[in-house]
């Protein structure tokens, strides 16, 4: 289990609670055994989210997620295993001894050092920035723009020194070779092998991950020279495009909110936060990516986009929006007046009037149907059916009537259209193409309609989801079903592989249900959580007969039906065919005997079956091999 000992990830998880961790993410009610609420993972209006206490696992019935206490916080919080499970230690005041192999350990120690550089060299930076000479106009930029020392603090925002090695011989006396800061990205390394700092002569911006610690840095030019910024390259710590700027000091305000402002830069968010919009994030640059939407879904769907109102600002708003609405979110947008970007305007304009457009933003459809228009004079039906067939993809994601219908009308009107016609144009749309996105909302209302609505099982699917779920409750029925069925009970690849997972581990002393997901991937969680939810009637090893007995019955309607494509390629070639006839009515006899309910006959049909073919029934081929 990597660094953790098995006992203590049990220990830890023993001591976590998972209605009391969901709950400080869910608002939860509790019916029956059960407690609902709605799904932090997905959008949706009709909870279809389920936490179980006696299991403590949870599963959504909307999106197919499922775990322990673990897998929530590792989804919820964008962490690592590794980092759940120290979450929840802290949180219950358990230490973590380290007993991973020599490797692992020397992996997390390199790690722990990158971390501390990127640390000292915060701390660094800042201090020159509050304290040296050459400081002082980097100083006097920050005072001029407004920003008070509290808010520089808060944003340990620094200054790197003119020279080309200074915070290289900073962190040397500190015990840090050149290389490692290489490795961080705070030094780059020269064709003749000598180091030199990255960041000279700039204001310093650290970057956080989501729970706080520094994983990389902007640097800002005092002037108009390019490259006005620079960043860490991509390193061990730092990848741009999973990061958001700010998320670590906007978490709270988010929740409290309700809604996350997204941003570009660096200076638009410390702004934002100087004038207490303390829910503002930065996708440090103009692409949104799809990570960067992921983790911000973990925090709120509800989402404004607060791009530069100039035209690479635009784009990126649009290129956004398409990215958002796929992942399910609710996505609005702010029009900032005469091309300004969200510092410049807080800075001229203040608090209410950014209020006033966040209160006026416009909805995703709304902003698309502006641009639209605003691009080109819309004159002929052409030019307007051109438009809707812009907008009309993301309105078809939109669940609600009512905001279709809204929606419709105001499309009507910045075309000079009835809104029948539009109407009719929409469902004709509709239609023609049917829907571009996915909505999360239209995917479950209850457990029941959801497995109708994607699939109904068939026999064989129900039998083995219910026997699976009896040899995960109780693993000594593995034996038996083995004997009966085979080593490959299963014709599903995900319950094969699940398990095999509990053959593996049933016989460690710490085996148990929500123990068992700390072994599975993330698809065999999933697969886990949904079996648990599963009410299984009558007692295991009778329930378990049934079960054997369907699953024997399609085994046996597959041979069936491989026996008469078998037969059909021997008359063809000439081959001998009339054992495999023989085989075929023997076994259309069975089926025939269980049909009428003729227990006796079918027993002795059975025993009969066996001495023909001098095998058990289970190792003959099921649907899919080749039948040799």
């Amino acid at each position: 289990m990597g660094l953790i000992s098995a006992e203590v990830i049990e220990t830890v998880r023993l001591r976590s609670d998972i209605v009391e961790v969901v709950s400080r993410y869910v608002q939860l009610k509790k019916k029956g055994k059960y407690f609902t609420g709605l799904c932090p993972f997905h959008q949706e209006r009709t909870p279809s989210f389920t936490v179980t206490p006696d299991k403590q696992i949870f599963h959504c019935f909307g999106c197919n997620t499922g775990g322990n206490v673990f897998r929530f916080l590792m989804l919820k919080e964008n962490l690592t295993f590794v980092e759940a499970i120290s979450l929840l230690a802290q949180q219950a005041g358990i230490a973590i001894p380290s007993n991973g192999s020599p490797a692992e350990r020397e992996k997390e120690h390199k790690r722990n050092r990158l971390r501390q550089i990127n640390s000292l060299a915060m701390d660094y930076f800042f201090y020159m920035c509050q304290h040296h000479d050459a400081a002082a106009g980097a100083r006097k930029y920050l005072a001029d723009r407004g920003l008070s020392r509290e808010i520089l603090e808060r944003f340990k925002v620094g200054y790197a020194l003119p020279n080309w090695d200074s915070l290289l011989l900073f962190l040397k006396e500190k015990g840090y070779q050149a290389q490692e800061v290489a490795e961080v990205g705070l030094a780059i390394k020269t064709e003749n092998g000598k180091y030199y700092d990255r960041f000279r002569q700039r204001v310093i911006l650290p970057v956080w991950d989501a729970t706080g610690r520094v994983v990389g840095f902007g640097g800002r030019v005092l002037d108009h020279s390019l490259p006005k910024y620079i960043n860490t390259p991509e390193t061990l710590l730092f990848s741009k495009g999973h990061l958001l700027y700010g998320l670590h000091l906007a978490r709270g305000a988010i929740r409290e909110k309700g809604f996350v402002i997204i941003m570009e830069g660096y200076m638009d968010v410390i702004t934002a936060h100087r004038f207490g919009i303390t829910n503002a994030v930065a996708s440090l640059g103009t692409s949104l990516t799809r990570e960067q939407g992921r983790l911000l879904m973990n925090y709120n769907r509800n989402i404004v986009i607060a791009y530069d109102a100039d035209a690479a600002g635009v784009a990126a708003t649009m290129r956004s929006l398409d990215l958002l609405q796929e992942l399910g979110c609710l996505v609005r947008v702010v029009n900032i007046p005469d091309g300004k970007d969200p510092d410049e305007f807080l800075q001229k304009q203040g608090y209410q009037p950014w209020e006033n457009l966040i209160d006026q933003s416009p909805s995703l459809i709304e902003y698309k149907l502006q641009q639209a228009v605003s691009k080109k004079q819309v004159r002929t039906v052409s030019d307007k059916l051109e438009i809707m067939q812009q907008v009309f993809p993301s309105l078809s994601a939109i669940n609600s009537e009512v905001e279709v219908e809204e929606n419709l009308k105001v499309m009507a009107g910045l075309l000079n259209l009835s809104p029948e016609a539009i109407a009719g144009e929409f469902k004709r749309h509709k239609a023609n193409a049917g829907k571009k996105w996915t909505n999360s909302d239209n995917i479950v209302k209850t457990k029941h309609n959801t497995l109708s609505n994607i699939k109904k099982p068939d026999a064989r699917e129900k039998a083995e989801a219910g026997l699976l779920r009896l040899i995960i409750e109780d693993p000594s029925l593995i034996e038996t079903v083995i004997a009966k069925l085979g080593p490959e009970p299963f014709s599903s690849s995900n319950y094969h592989k699940l398990f095999q997972q509990v053959q593996k581990i049933f016989n460690k002393p710490d085996y148990q249900l929500a123990g068992l997901f700390n072994y599975l991937g993330d698809d065999e969680q999933t697969l886990l959580s949904y079996l648990l939810t599963l009410e299984i009637p009558g007692e295991n090893r009778e329930q378990m007969s049934e079960y054997v007995e369907c699953i024997s019955r399609c085994n046996r309607q597959e041979r069936r039906t491989m026996l008469l494509q078998e037969i059909s390629k021997a008359e063809k070639s000439g081959s001998h065919w009339h054992d495999l006839w023989n085989e075929y009515i023997l076994l259309r006899g069975i089926a025939e005997a269980e049909r009428l309910g003729d227990r006796e006959r079918t027993a002795v049909l059975l025993q009969e079956y066996q001495q023909l073919i001098k095998i058990d029934t289970w190792k003959h081929p099921r649907e899919g091999s080749d039948g040799s």
